[in-house]
């Protein structure tokens, strides 16, 4: 028990030792609070957080007064020993199976005079949250104990993001990094299962400090992972009012969604991208998607915006990311029936339709919203093909393991919409051209469209099967034409030949109808003679059977 025993000496009277003796101290009750041994002693010892922030307090204060400031008031209300143990992930660390706006923001020249003065109260700081970190870790009684620690903590992340762009040293610069990362593990760690504790910090971490970490600390991956894994802690358990919170704030969304897919990691892994991912996961599973894309969209902008932003393609990218299973690129001969996505194939048929319902005329000439311009009009162009080419993506997903027969309404609509943008993208040159593209091994030029008929086709297969509404909806609408002529190779398609024949299997199964149609339908002409002629033959078509000639 020597560890705690150091520990509470030093809590008791940290004037008596030295800040290197303090450092040491700390490093080594953090490398033994690793063990579940140390933090079942210091659940039956009298530390507390009451023990914590007058040392903490004290050290916070004399690290603003090195910059000048007026230090802020403090609400005192919440395992790696080296940098390399702190670059993981393992927030919840286990050895086993206020207003945050009230702190002041540190002027530019902080630390300028005295960085090493300030680089021991960041290293001291950081040496203790790493106990604390520790030593809650998988611990209800710890976490319990140190809660007051919460608050304070918040207030002391909003600080040290002032101090990011106010320190020149390069030294200083990297452990002021380290300790919010190792802070914002401690909060994590403080939240995990203990939903009093999420009580205490979700409003003084949300949205506030959450969108200060989201805007000033983008670059900082590891800052921005264990902030969403702190948040991710919060959303439990699912009927916490903090999920609603959340999906309304559209400022937050929007940054998560930014910080998520807008930005280019150099790294190979980049673990706010994992965190975040989970974040709308989560969301998705408990089916706020419908209520996520409504409050990004801009209906009061313009009569253009209002159907679709790029935030809420952003969304489109999140989820066909989060829905997408391990293997979905071959099509599959059946699809099992699955109840829980039906309110998002429904959701996300209506949108498919809604987004390609042609615009009213402005009502008001002297209106400037109403007025498109043509280079406006030309990007939502893309966007409109992207978007609806990432709802067909996540449709064709969620369709492969749920019929759509509780759907009929939404999808009755859905079907000759989707049948009329496929004809319209339909390849206007030589099937003989794409055959030759796809065999000649040459990189395709591939652009916002990349993709779209494949991905078409295969929702449609996956909706017709077992479904005779669909499937005489398709006969109807043109669509068999549509899945006949699919049954080719085209680059700009991958797959779209292997899930047009099966799509045509299940239109075709248990309706003699489409059965007859399609038998009724004769060759119309023989196509490719560019290939065959090298070979000194031509095909020629007799009797609904084609044979080889010589030229």
């Amino acid at each position: 028990m020597s560890g705690v025993r150091s520990l509470e000496g030093l809590l008791a009277a940290p004037q008596d030792v030295n800040d290197d003796d303090i450092i040491h101290v700390l490093t080594e009750c953090a490398r033994q609070s690793s063990n579940v041994s140390f933090r079942e002693q210091v659940e039956t010892s009298t530390i507390d957080d009451s023990s914590f922030l007058p040392f903490l307090t004290s050290r916070w204060l004399a690290l603003q007064h090195l910059d000048g400031s007026s230090p802020s008031t403090i609400d005192q209300g919440v395992a790696a020993i080296d940098d390399d143990d702190d670059d993981g992930l393992s927030y919840s660390y286990t050895t086993t199976t206020s207003d945050s706006a009230a702190t002041d923001i540190p002027s530019r020249s902080a630390f300028l005079d005295d960085s090493d003065a300030a680089s021991t109260h960041v290293n001291v700081l950081l040496a203790m949250y790493r106990v604390l970190r520790n030593i809650c870790a998988s611990s209800p009684i710890n976490q319990t104990k140190l809660k007051a620690v919460l608050p304070f903590t918040t207030n002391v992340l909003t600080g040290m993001i002032g101090y990011l762009d106010c320190s020149h040293d390069e030294e200083l610069h990297a452990v002021i990094v380290t300790c919010m990362q190792v802070m914002l593990q401690f909060v994590a760690n403080m939240t995990v299962h203990h939903t009093a504790n999420q009580d205490i910090l979700w409003p003084a971490f949300h949205p506030h400090l959450l969108e200060k970490v989201l805007v000033e600390c983008q670059k900082y991956r590891k800052v921005l992972a264990y902030a969403a894994a702190v948040v991710l802690n919060c959303l439990h358990p699912p009927h916490a009012i903090r999920t609603t919170d959340l999906v309304k704030s559209r400022q937050i969304v929007i940054l998560l969604l930014q910080r998520c897919l807008s930005f280019q990691s150099q790294d190979e892994s980049d673990p706010a991208l994992e965190w975040i991912t989970m974040i709308f996961q989560v969301l998705v599973k408990r089916h706020y998607t419908a209520d996520l894309y409504r409050n990004l969209s801009a209906s009061l902008l313009s009569t253009l915006w209002s159907k679709l932003t790029p935030e809420q393609m952003l969304l489109l990218r999140m989820v066909d990311l989060v829905v997408a299973p391990d293997d979905s690129s071959s099509p599959v001969d059946g699809v099992e029936s699955s109840r829980s996505n039906d309110d998002l194939i429904a959701f996300l048929c209506a949108e498919y339709t809604g987004l390609h319902v042609p615009n009213e005329a402005p009502s008001n000439k002297n209106d400037v919203n109403a007025a498109v311009s043509a280079d406006r009009q030309a990007m939502w162009n893309v966007m409109e093909t992207e978007s609806s080419k990432l709802m067909l993506r996540i449709l064709g997903t969620l369709t492969s393991s749920a019929c759509v027969e509780e759907h009929s309404e939404n999808v009755l609509t859905f079907i000759p919409v989707l049948i009329a943008q496929l004809q319209r993208l339909s390849p206007t040159h030589a099937r003989e051209t794409n055959a030759a593209a796809a065999l000649s091994g040459d990189d395709v030029v591939q652009d916002e469209t990349f993709g779209y008929r494949s991905a078409g086709v295969r929702v449609l297969g996956n909706m017709a099967h077992r479904n005779p509404s669909v499937q005489d909806a398709l006969r109807a609408c043109g669509g068999l034409e549509v899945l006949l002529n699919s049954c080719n190779i085209d680059p700009n398609n991958p797959m779209i030949r292997e899930w047009a024949l099966v799509a045509l299997r299940h239109v075709c199964e248990g309706n003699e109808q489409n059965q007859a149609y399609i038998r009724a339908l004769a060759p119309q002409q023989v196509v490719s003679r560019v290939d065959l002629s090298k070979m000194g033959v031509e095909p020629v078509l007799e009797h609904n059977k084609v044979t080889l000639k010589p030229l």
